[in-house]
């Protein structure tokens, strides 16, 4: 009797490990306000909110686009969705991750990111654009707060910010609160997913072994 419940127990802990084939990309990022009208050689800021649909979420990887002809990133100040929030720009490049403080908690609903102001250097029209490939590693993402850190990004929900830049120089507007901090370099692809799936192992795995060792005990 004993030898069939640690069996049953073994087989259940291997069903626990199986990856979810499943996955329903329900969560979006968004530029708010979608559009700037601003002079040449102005500031202007644009929100980077998170809607995580019906799922409870650890974190985010932000990949943004830009013309670096025209934009140049004077700042990046963290929101208030993560508590955890970083930033690696780099020319035509924006990366921001955000993620929770504790491997046990998570967020919903929807709230912003990060905050970040441009400034013009040339007239035109321009976009912001999430980069967005669900085959990619270096990519947006969204992750979800289970053992598989799995990706619950709608790449097909993501819409462009535009911004038009005309002769006529404006007042420039300024942030008051702090910049976050990086070390200048491009971070590894997934930072955020890894960290979130290798800390879920590591509980999942110390679980395992504290079972089959009180099983083991009672045989």
């Amino acid at each position: 009797m004993k030898k069939i419940l640690y069996n049953s127990l073994l087989i259940a802990i291997l069903f626990l490990f199986m990856p979810v084939v499943y996955t329903a990309h329900a969560g979006s990022l968004s530029f708010s306000p979608s559009t700037s009208s601003v002079g040449l050689g102005s500031n202007f800021s644009v929100n980077i909110n998170i809607d995580a649909g019906s799922d409870q979420v650890s974190g985010t990887d932000v990949w943004i686009d830009y013309d670096a002809s025209a934009l140049e990133v004077q700042s990046v100040t963290s929101g208030t969705y993560f508590p955890l929030v970083n930033n690696v720009p780099s020319t035509g490049r924006l990366y921001i991750s955000g993620v929770v403080a504790n491997q046990a908690e998570y967020e919903t609903g929807s709230g912003t990111v990060a905050t970040v102001v441009f400034h013009t250097l040339q007239t035109g029209t321009y976009n912001l654009t999430f980069e967005c490939d669900l085959a990619a590693t270096e990519t947006s993402k969204i992750v979800k707060n289970d053992e598989n850190a799995t990706n619950v990004i709608s790449c097909n929900a993501l819409t462009n910010h535009t911004a038009t830049i005309t002769g006529a120089g404006t007042t420039t507007t300024t942030q008051t609160t702090t910049t976050t901090t990086n070390s200048g370099t491009l971070p590894e692809s997934g930072v955020v997913e890894n960290v979130i799936q290798y800390s879920t192992w590591g509980i999942l795995l110390f679980a395992a072994g504290v079972v089959l060792r009180v099983v083991a005990g009672s045989l």
